[in-house]
């Protein structure tokens, strides 16, 4: 059986494993810590997934965003119905939504933000009432300001920081195009393979029907043509008698 101290030395050893497994999965926003924002070590966060809308059905998800941010989401339609889908992007204190589209399979937004909170980001499918959606959305959101607190530090070692900072910015706004255009792409690669996955199943079913049908048609054909070729004997085979 294990000793008390060797027991009080695994407890210690599991509780500084939870603190610094805490403390790594903290980040700073504009000097506020926080769990909200834990992607690369940079301010913002940046998510990819599909998701399916029900038919008749409206589809919410939330993303908390500090104030001075800036938000980019995509989305695009890879299959069900007709394509079509109804977008819109919602302040935490207004009901009104701050942008929408309506009926289009792909929609791009730039939001600046203006006020703290959790942003609604939803999609709405009440339109069709027997198609559901299958949709890729992309979310994108940074604070360009954090970035100021590099241009602080370079400042108080009396260096000059005008184009340092600008060319810090212009490789952050880079990235982002880059990682826009990248998704832009999968969208388009995860469309093509759908489209044709749906070919090949409908190719697949046609040529089975069509040799159902060759088939049947076949036998038909046989019996009928033996039909054709039977008689029956119409003479009487009984004599008269005398």
């Amino acid at each position: 059986m294990l000793s008390q101290r060797t027991l009080t030395g695994w407890l210690r050893v599991t509780c500084l494993l939870l603190i610094f497994c805490r403390l790594s999965t903290s980040e700073k926003v504009l000097g506020v810590e926080t769990d909200e924002f834990d992607f690369d070590g940079l301010p913002g966060a940046q998510h990819e997934f599909k998701i399916e809308i029900g038919a008749g059905r409206e589809e919410c998800f939330y993303q908390p965003i500090v104030k001075g941010g800036k938000l980019h989401v995509s989305f695009e339609v890879l299959k069900g119905g007709d394509q079509l889908l109804d977008y819109y992007i919602r302040k935490p204190s207004l009901i009104t939504p701050v942008q929408e589209a309506r009926t289009r399979p792909r929609w791009i937004a730039e939001v600046d933000i203006e006020e703290e909170g959790a942003y609604a980001i939803c999609l709405d499918n009440t339109a069709s009432r027997m198609a559901s959606k299958l949709v890729y959305v992309y979310l994108v959101t940074y604070v360009e300001e954090e970035w100021s607190k590099y241009r602080q530090e370079i400042e108080d070692l009396q260096l000059t920081v005008t184009n340092f900072s600008e060319t810090i910015k212009n490789v952050q706004q880079s990235i982002t195009d880059s990682l826009v255009h990248q998704a832009s792409s999968r969208m388009n690669v995860i469309r093509d393979w759908y489209l044709i996955t749906g070919n090949n199943t409908y190719v697949q079913r046609m040529s089975i029907a069509m040799c159902l049908v060759i088939v049947i048609s076949s036998c038909v054909q046989v019996y009928f043509v033996r039909r054709l070729f039977r008689y029956t004997n119409v003479t009487s085979t009984k004599k008269p008698r005398a």
